[in-house]
């Protein structure tokens, strides 16, 4: 009796997760927020994100010790992803405070995708009731981060005659902020509401005009 020869077909591209390691963290992270997204915090499950990322629910445990951990992890990883398009930005003094206020704006808001806009809602929406502690940890890494971050630079711009002296720059920055923040969330109801859409780069470019000229 002859032997049965099995064919074994060529994979032209490695699987998803024979990919860098170092790409697994990331990608686990962005289908979460796809699921977080759709579903709700509460009402998804681990195997939802797993089935959404292509992995086993074990290959999230490698990374993630609970789901409000990868919650946490999807949070820290938008943070940093914004925040660190800013660094560059504030250490440069060869630009004025208005110039970097500008810039910081700009790139924290500009250009933003509907993965980063369903993650605002999200946050927004469902996590301050659902887990109480990661909202909590959003907030002060988040939006008052950035409040705190332009603020300091009206302060420098008040010392340095540019701004009027008399300028309130932590109600400005707060309603700059979160004003950008919640139109911004907004738009991803335009489908179905159009008052709420609005094109994101005369919102964010009139947004900071206004806000410098009332400071000057």
């Amino acid at each position: 009796m002859m032997a049965r020869t099995v064919k074994t077909r060529k994979r032209t591209k490695p699987l998803r997760w024979e990919r860098r390691p170092d790409e697994r963290p990331r990608e686990l992270l962005e289908a979460a927020l796809d699921v977080f997204a759709q579903r709700g915090y509460r009402n998804t499950r681990l195997d939802d994100v797993a089935e959404a990322a292509g992995v086993t629910k074990g290959a999230i445990y490698h990374y993630f010790d609970t789901k409000e951990d990868l919650l946490l992890g999807v949070i820290e990883h938008h943070q940093a992803l914004a925040f660190g398009r800013v660094e560059d930005v504030l250490q440069d003094t060869r630009l004025t405070p208005s110039a970097r206020i500008q810039l910081v704006v700009r790139k924290i808001f500009s250009g933003g995708t509907p993965r980063g806009r369903r993650l605002l809602a999200l946050l927004i929406r469902d996590i301050a009731h659902e887990v109480p502690d990661v909202h909590a940890r959003w907030l002060e890494q988040g939006p008052a981060r950035l409040w705190t971050m332009v603020a300091d630079l009206v302060r420098e711009g008040k010392a340095s005659g540019e701004f009027r002296a008399d300028a309130d720059e932590d109600v400005a920055t707060r309603l700059l902020v979160s004003g950008l923040m919640l139109q911004l969330m907004w738009r991803q109801h335009g489908e179905v509401i159009p008052a709420m859409d609005f094109d994101e780069t005369r919102l964010v470019e009139s947004a900071v005009e206004l806000f410098l000229a009332a400071l000057r």
